[in-house]
């Protein structure tokens, strides 16, 4: 089962319908006092009642709540594939209840493979499936269509689902893909928050494998000490590894954000309550020393986060922890892009309440845009 499928209680069912009569009070209210209000001044309307309803529900709903309420990711995909004009394309991953799923032609050639951030609490929602299309239709506009790619996005276990299944569905998904025909450096993985977490674990599952799961295609074969080919580069986006240690930055940001700490804590709590004591490293690395040989699965990583997001800590933190691994650059090119005034996954909502005239992207979406392009480009 890939999402949850259940029936909510009478009382769940009351309390949700008790969140959804407040709403249209609580955006009211929001759209009134925006000019005055810290975390909306200054933004355009379509902003403020994007991250009004967005922090209302994830603040008031429960992980079940939200999961009946925004529906199966499946369902999702394909209502946004029917609107864009794309036929679906739905994969099953081998050995998994995963799903990888097409958001582009399908092609072997130059792959964005995505995996969707919500805290592992929630589906793959609207905004998160038009990101990376987003990106492409900037670039493809920027380059006159000559610079292209495909977008894969993967469907993983939510929650109640807690590690290693998620783990094991993203290493059995990207190893499917490579045995497809998708070389590794034709591939960058991107990930938000929960989903930039997924390739966290991914990277210190190739560097430091999990006992009882499938190895990384990225390991070392036949007891040789080199890896598979590398990766084309890792995008992190408001990446989250404080699941079970909040970081100052979340009382610190938690008035300009709407993914606030309140739901921050709660959501690491439910996750990390099902993680054996052996495997929190893999879920929650907060040593340096867990990322030593990242340069022997990638050369090329970009971690991104807003100045006023509460996750902005995790972010530097993971900076840090790598560049005190002293990597030589030509062997790992890594960069910190934190975005003034920024918030959480601001490209995110960037591309789905642009707040420029004419619907143009900000810089700070703009530089992830260039990143995939170079990135593509030094694999070529």
């Amino acid at each position: 089962m890939y999402d949850a499928e259940f029936r909510l209680s009478l009382l769940e069912r009351l309390s949700l319908i008790g969140v959804y009569i407040r709403l249209p009070f609580r955006l009211l209210v929001n759209v009134v006092l925006s000019p005055f209000l810290a975390r909306t001044r200054g933004k355009r309307m379509n902003r403020v009642v994007a991250e009004t309803v967005a922090g209302f529900l994830i603040a008031n709903c429960s992980p079940r709540q939200l999961q009946y309420f925004l529906g199966p990711s499946i369902e999702k995909y394909v209502q946004w594939a029917k609107k864009n004009a794309i036929q679906p394309v739905i994969e099953n991953v081998l050995g998994s209840n995963a799903k990888v799923v097409w958001l582009t032609d399908k092609r072997t050639d130059r792959v964005l493979f995505f995996v969707h951030g919500g805290g592992y609490m929630t589906p793959f929602v609207d905004n998160m499936v038009g990101y990376c299309p987003g990106l492409r239709k900037a670039l493809l506009k920027e380059t006159g269509g000559e610079q292209d790619f495909g977008i894969a996005a993967l469907v993983y276990t939510i929650y109640p689902a807690t590690f290693p299944t998620q783990l094991t569905e993203f290493t059995l998904a990207l190893t499917q893909m490579i045995t497809s025909g998708v070389s590794p450096e034709n591939i960058i993985l991107i990930g938000d928050s929960a989903g930039a977490n997924l390739i966290i674990q991914l990277i210190t599952h190739t560097v430091r494998p999990v006992p009882d799961i499938p190895p990384s295609p990225f390991v070392a074969i036949d007891d040789i000490d080199v890896p598979r080919r590398r990766l084309g580069g890792i995008i992190l986006v408001s990446p989250w590894i404080s699941l079970g240690t909040p970081a100052p930055s979340y009382a610190q940001n938690t008035k300009y954000d709407f993914l606030t700490a309140g739901p921050l804590t709660r959501w690491g709590s439910y996750y990390m309550n099902g993680v054996e004591p052996r495997h929190v490293p893999w879920v929650e690395p907060l040593s340096s020393s867990l990322y030593k040989g990242i340069e022997m699965l990638v050369s090329r990583v970009l971690i991104t986060a807003g100045s006023r997001e509460c996750l902005r800590d995790d972010a530097m933190n993971l900076f840090g922890m790598i560049k005190e691994l002293q990597i030589p650059q030509e062997k790992l090119n890594i960069t910190l892009d934190i975005e003034e005034g920024g918030i959480h996954e601001d490209a995110i909502l960037d591309i789905e309440s642009p707040q420029k005239p004419g619907g143009g992207l900000s810089q700070a979406t703009m530089r992830q845009v260039h990143w995939i392009r170079e990135a593509f480009e030094a694999a070529s």
